[in-house]
This record gives C-alpha cells, sequence and structure tokens, in this order.
C-alpha cells in the first residue's frame, strides 16, 4: 500500500471505512470549488487504507461540487474481498448530497514480469523545459489553488492560452512533480493526471475551460524512484462541447507508471471572443 498523501489531509472519521477531505485552497481551483485531482487521489487513499490493498484501476463520476472550505465525507464499501483482489466502491458527499461516485479495483498479488507496449516520448529533461504559464492564473492577488503544489514544464507543444489560439496536432507533453513530497503513488499520480481538458484546449486553440464528467486511472507500477514524471497529453476527440482523452504517465527512467482517460465538457460558451 502507498504512504499517505500529506497534501490531502485526510482525516479518518467516525468509522473504519468513512473519512473526511477538508477542501482546502491548496485542493482547489482558483475559482473556488474542489479540484478533479483532489477528489480522485482521495478516493484512492481511503480505498487502499481500508483494504489495504494497492490500486490498480478507478474511475470516478463526477456529480457536484465542494466549494473551497467545505469538508468532503466519503465512505468506502467493500462488496467483494477475495484472496487477492477487493472490488471497493467509493462516494463522496458534501452536506448530505453526493458529489462523485467511485469504483475501483485493488490486489495484493506478487509482483511478476514487467511488461509494457509504449516508450517514453523523445522530450528535454526537465533542466531544459522552461516552466508552464498556468492557464488559471489571475494576477498577483489570486487566491491559493492545487497547482500550486506542483511544478510543471513543458515537455512538447506549446502550452499557451493566449490570442493567438492556433490548434496543435503533435506531440502535447509536460514534466511535473510535487514541491513537497514524493510523487509515484497512485494518489499523487491520481491527483497530477487530471490535464486532458487542458490538452483539449491545446489542441482546439481555445482558452481553457473544462469541468469533468469521468476519470478513470489505470495503475502500471508504483515501485520506481522518480523526481519527475512525463505527462504525454492525448486529445482523442471533441464533438458537441464533450472532449475525450489519454495521459500516459511516464518515470524519468522511461517505465510507464499510469495510464489515465477523461471525458470533460469544453465550456465553449464561456471562451472569451
Amino acid at each position: 500500500m502507498s504512504t499517505p498523501f500529506e497534501l490531502l489531509a485526510l482525516e479518518q472519521g467516525d468509522t473504519p471505512t468513512s473519512f473526511r477531505l477538508p477542501a482546502a485552497a491548496a485542493l482547489t481551483t482558483p475559482f473556488d470549488f474542489l479540484y478533479g485531482g483532489s477528489g480522485i487521489a482521495a478516493s484512492v487513499e481511503a480505498a487502499e487504507r481500508v483494504t489495504g490493498r494497492p490500486l490498480m484501476w478507478i474511475t470516478t463520476q463526477f456529480l457536484a461540487n465542494a466549494a473551497t472550505g467545505q469538508t468532503v465525507d466519503i465512505e468506502v464499501d467493500v462488496p467483494v474481498a477475495g484472496r487477492a483482489t477487493s472490488q471497493v466502491q467509493v462516494t463522496a458527499q458534501v452536506g448530505g448530497a453526493l458529489m462523485l461516485s467511485s469504483i475501483c479495483a485493488h490486489t495484493s498479488r506478487p509482483d511478476g514480469d514487467v511488461e509494457q507496449f509504449h516508450t517514453m516520448p523523445s522530450v528535454p529533461s526537465p533542466d531544459e523545459c522552461s516552466e508552464m504559464v498556468e492557464p488559471f492564473e489571475l494576477g498577483g492577488d489570486r487566491p491559493p489553488a492545487f497547482y500550486d503544489a506542483m511544478e510543471r514544464r513543458v515537455a512538447a507543444g506549446a502550452i499557451v492560452f493566449d490570442e493567438t489560439r492556433t490548434p496543435q496536432r503533435g506531440l502535447i507533453a509536460m514534466w511535473c512533480r510535487l514541491r513537497h513530497e514524493p510523487i509515484g503513488s497512485a494518489a499523487t499520480l491520481a491527483y497530477v493526471a487530471d490535464v486532458v481538458p487542458l490538452g483539449v484546449c491545446v489542441a482546439l486553440g481555445r482558452p481553457l475551460g473544462g469541468t469533468s464528467i469521468d476519470n478513470t486511472l489505470r495503475m502500471v507500477r508504483t515501485d520506481v524512484a522518480t523526481e519527475w514524471v512525463l505527462l504525454e497529453v492525448v486529445p482523442d476527440s471533441f464533438q458537441r462541447s464533450i472532449g475525450h482523452g489519454t495521459v500516459r504517465m511516464w518515470a524519468e527512467s522511461g517505465e510507464l507508471l499510469a495510464v489515465a482517460q477523461q471525458t470533460c465538457i469544453i465550456r465553449t460558451s464561456h471562451h472569451q471572443r
């Protein structure tokens, strides 16, 4: 099982299967609602604590938002706990209203042969890449936000949201690390993987404006030490204001750590004209 993701400050609830997530500013967007990656990471950590088994897969459906300062109540249910694999359901509520729902699988099967069928893209090292200008930047007086906990550097593509509005069809990739704790656990990878809306907007050449409908994380490895993770963002499609995309997550040494897939609403009505 992974070590705790300290940034979450996930609290034990009144029962062994309940938890509380304070929606602190470090876990929310500048627009005062919980960042999707924070909710998924909390679901992962809660489920790992209850099962005592590492995550293999989680898919999360977002139903509502939590505002900065609210408390998210998380409940873990384990319908099936086999000899090596557990099937788990996680629900999160705010003020008694359902906010998100996750289903996931955990396994304690022994490690075996490792094969990966993709190769990490050839990109400059983090030291050779420029720091990414966060698209949510609102000026010097903006409130704290989730991306303050990260350092992101552009490895491929032009991840900008200026008036040029040039659609991109080539490789989009960024290096990412956490500023105050190691990266590589299932919860930390879930936290940084919520970038498909950004990738779809880059591919469209439009200003950022997206909300997640669902997000799926498929874990491959958590046994590789790496300071930086490369997020290879693959926007797959856009139709009826709905974007789909994939994120492959790589260690600096080239191992595939996880694959995330996401569906989001691109808020075209909110774009500047």
